[in-house]
């Protein structure tokens, strides 16, 4: 039973790192349910480490969105294996405790600047670059978490960048409402 309506529908999906990832869980179920799935992945090491859990045939890509250069060929890259995107699964997020965790206080500027730019900025980088090979009814999804109103300690600086992808969706749906379509949908 197709109960999302999802076959045959062409997805990319970014941030699978292992069985563990939230990516690797919504691939899955967005295989179940018979959609086309194009895995990016931030390197070479990272795609490879990943090809038994995707498969040997599966279409993936390399892509590191910190990239200017990568990120200008996303869409040919994507376009070489899918002439439309459905949807998009963005479940980027990463922290560089490069001297150990910290008090959110004393967090490194370039850590938590390096943090924005993968986990939340990205998503914007990632829409601009896909919007023309967007559906008119494409859906997109960033894996979240409500942190503005409570500090989730053990999430570290994170929280924040969370928090501000939190908010970049709602500006990113409208913006993108207005340019790409009226009916494209940004969960």
């Amino acid at each position: 039973m197709d109960f999302l309506r999802l076959s045959g529908k062409n997805i990319v999906v970014m941030g699978v790192a292992n069985r563990r990832s939230v990516a690797w869980a919504v691939s899955e179920v967005l295989r179940e349910a018979g959609a086309n799935l194009v895995h990016v992945f931030k390197d070479g090491g990272l795609l490879e480490k990943n090809r038994p859990l995707i498969g040997a045939e599966a279409p993936a890509l390399v892509c590191d969105v910190e990239s200017e250069v990568e990120m200008a060929g996303l869409c040919a890259a994507v376009a070489a294996h899918v002439p439309v995107v459905h949807g998009l699964v963005h479940s980027l997020a990463f922290a560089n405790f490069s001297e150990g965790i910290k008090p959110f206080h004393a967090t490194l500027k370039r850590d938590f600047l390096q943090a924005v730019d993968i986990s939340c900025f990205s998503l914007l980088q990632v829409c601009n670059a896909l919007k023309g090979l967007f559906s008119p009814d494409a859906s997109i999804v960033t894996m979240s978490i409500s942190s503005t109103r409570i500090a989730s300690e053990n999430y570290g600086y994170m929280g924040p960048i969370k928090a501000a992808l939190d908010s970049s969706v709602v500006f990113l749906a409208k913006s993108l409402s207005q340019e790409v379509s009226p009916r494209i949908r940004v969960n």
